[in-house]
C-alpha cells in the first residue's frame, strides 16, 4: 500500500501544477477494501475521497455468493 501512495501522491502533485484546486479521488489497484481506502486517504495529501466500483458492488457480491454456495455445500441429505 505505501507504493500505492506515494503513487497517488505523484498524481496529485502532478495534477496540482496544471491546477492547483483540483479535487483527487483514489480508485483501483490494490486499493479494495474500506481500510486500504482509509490508508491511502490519510496518507496522501490531498485526496479528497475514494470511488468505490468493485470494491462495494462486485466484492460484496461475490462474499454474498460464496457464502450463500458453502451454506447449500453444507446441506446434509
Amino acid at each position: 500500500m505505501d507504493d500505492c501512495v506515494e503513487r497517488i501522491q505523484g498524481i496529485v502533485d502532478a495534477g496540482r501544477k496544471v491546477n492547483p484546486e483540483i479535487m483527487v479521488i483514489c480508485h483501483g489497484g490494490p486499493i479494495a477494501e474500506s481500510a486500504d481506502a482509509e490508508y491511502v486517504i490519510k496518507r496522501a495529501d490531498g485526496i479528497v475521497d475514494f470511488f468505490g466500483a468493485s470494491s462495494i458492488e462486485r466484492f460484496a457480491a461475490e462474499r454474498g455468493i460464496k457464502s450463500q454456495t458453502e451454506a447449500f455445500k453444507k446441506m446434509k441429505k
